[in-house]
């Protein structure tokens, strides 16, 4: 196998000595596997780093924390999920990405996540137009929004009280963050869980804006209109036939 090996930790060494004994040849750049050595969050940014070629490339999260919803073997396991890997016998699950566009004058990026995309700004109320499927739904006024994917639907979206979605669904989840609703202003004040083939568009003058991918943020101060939906693309993991997506939701919080 070609393998990458993700993951700040003296534990990685281990498991490269280990795959490179067993014939098996690294290749970071352009792998065909790649072991993720640490938690979800170790995971996230792997599927950062390996976006552009993820549809390519099969993860295998080994477990060095405490939560790990994308992790299915744990350090003691590594042998196990490596002759699995080798046996060519596994089973893959596949997680569809969030995909987003931030658009103005003078700017076009674009960009993929895991879990979640959150526009929040910190210091004063947004006022933000939003569309679905190019229909004027609502305006909101507030801090700002998250979209999350069924996997991401257990991170910071469920502190926000959104639904924790089945990732065998095919949604995305828009759940507002602080929201302003009285006499004068109101929005639906409800998570809003759509279909794949939904399109939401943010519209506003955007200004000390933070996007949040997975965890990390860039600060912007010139978007006009953010575009979010639930890619077609997928990250593949190799997961163990025993794996159970609402065993490890019990697991985590109850």
């Amino acid at each position: 196998m070609i393998y990458g090996l993700f993951g700040e930790h003296e534990f990685t060494k281990e498991v490269n000595e280990i795959l490179e004994k067993r014939g098996h040849i690294r290749d970071d750049e352009n792998p065909e596997f790649v072991f993720s050595i640490g938690g979800d969050g170790t995971i996230l940014k792997a599927i950062k780093k390996y976006q552009k070629q993820v549809e390519n490339i099969k993860f295998i999260g080994i477990n060095l924390g405490k939560l790990g919803f994308y992790t299915s073997f744990e350090k003691k396991e590594l042998e196990d999920a490596i002759t699995l890997v080798e046996s060519g016998q596994y089973e893959l699950a596949k997680y569809n990405l969030l995909e987003y566009l931030l658009k103005s004058k003078n700017l076009y990026k674009s960009g993929f996540g895991l879990n979640e995309i959150a526009i929040i700004n910190p210091v004063h109320t947004q006022i933000i137009d939003v569309y679905i499927n190019d229909k004027h739904f609502e305006t909101f006024r507030g801090t700002g929004f998250l979209a999350s994917t069924p996997t991401g639907s257990t991170a910071y979206n469920k502190s926000l009280g959104g639904s924790v979605i089945d990732p065998n669904i095919c949604a995305l989840q828009l759940t507002e963050i602080a929201s302003i609703n009285n006499r004068v202003y109101k929005t639906l004040g409800s998570p809003l869980v759509l279909s794949q083939k939904t399109l939401i568009k943010l519209k506003s003058d955007f200004r000390n804006t933070y996007i949040t991918v997975d965890g990390m943020y860039e600060h912007f101060n010139n978007i006009d209109e953010i575009i979010i939906r639930l890619s077609t693309r997928t990250a593949q993991f190799i997961v163990k036939h025993e794996t159970d997506f609402w065993d490890r939701v019990k697991r985590s919080f109850l």
